[in-house]
This record gives structure tokens, C-alpha cells and sequence, in this order.
């Protein structure tokens, strides 16, 4: 229990989070992205009805809390040998949240604007596809900024750098 600190009890938080987070965008990519890109309009139906699927209040809510976890765990690891990897791994998960929001959401905004439809329309399905694509990217993003964060946990704080108890 000696390993048990600060540090690394603020960034074991900051990786189950981002874990988590992943873990869902990995579930939204394999389940409901590639649902809605097979065959847009008609595969919007997942999108409609009196249940629709809405994963927004997951996504208001676990990377905000990812990102202020972020914060805190590098603030208790600043002067630590792990401080590299941290930034690394914070400046990804920026990236990746970057991309979502200007690039990935814009598009699917646009793209669910057409509306349900009984048919296929080949264009949109062509544009469904290059969202799709672009959502891998970010959910790669958001993989390498977790692994940097568990190559940073292996990395040992020295005892020299380690005062916080």
C-alpha cells in the first residue's frame, strides 16, 4: 500500500476515466456508428421513434469530469518524471476532443438533419462512411492519449521526487 499516494491515486482516477471513456466510444463506434453509416437514411430509424437512442448525457458529462481528473492528476505529478507523458496524454485527449466537436458532431448533425427515410441515398451513405472514418481517428486519439497515461503510471516516481506521502 506504500505505492498508494496522491500521484498515483490521482492518475489511477484520471485512467479509469479515460478508460471508461473509451471504452464507450469503442461500444458507440462498433454498435451505433456503424448502424447509422450502413445505410443512411433508413439506418437513421435507430435515431427516431418514441425511444430514440441519445447518448449525449454521457458524453456532457464523462469528458468533462476526464478533463478536470486531467488537471488534478497532473498538478500532483508536475515534478515528477511522469509529467511528460501526462502532458502528452492531456494534449491527445484536447486533440481527439477537438476533432469531435468540430469536425465528427458537425457532420453527424448534418448528415441526421436529412431525416429518416425508407430508402438508401448512396451520397449520403458515401459521407456516413467518411464520418465513420473520422470517428475511428478520434476513438485512436483517444486509445493512444490512454496507453500514454498507463506508461506513465508504470513509470516510478523517484524517491527524491516523491514527498507527497
Amino acid at each position: 500500500m506504500g505505492d498508494l499516494n496522491i500521484r498515483n491515486i490521482t492518475l489511477m482516477a484520471l485512467i479509469i476515466s479515460c478508460f471508461i471513456q473509451i471504452g464507450a466510444q469503442l461500444f458507440a463506434l462498433s454498435v451505433v456508428a456503424s448502424t447509422i453509416a450502413e445505410a443512411p437514411p433508413r439506418s437513421f430509424a435507430i435515431l427516431e421513434g418514441q425511444y430514440p437512442y441519445d447518448s449525449s448525457p454521457f458524453w456532457g458529462t464523462v469528458p468533462p469530469i476526464t478533463g478536470l481528473l486531467f488537471i488534478v492528476a497532473l498538478i500532483a505529478n508536475w515534478k515528477t518524471p511522469r509529467r511528460t507523458l501526462l502532458i502528452a496524454s492531456f494534449v491527445l485527449f484536447l486533440i481527439g476532443g477537438l476533432l469531435a466537436g468540430l469536425l465528427v458532431e458537425p457532420e453527424f448533425d448534418a448528415m441526421v438533419a436529412t431525416g429518416y427515410s425508407d430508402k438508401v441515398d448512396p451520397a449520403l451513405q458515401s459521407r456516413a462512411a467518411t464520418w465513420l472514418a473520422y470517428d475511428w481517428a478520434v476513438w485512436g486519439i483517444s486509445l493512444a492519449a490512454g496507453i500514454a497515461l498507463l506508461l506513465a503510471l508504470a513509470r516510478p516516481v523517484s524517491p527524491k521526487h516523491d514527498k507527497s506521502g
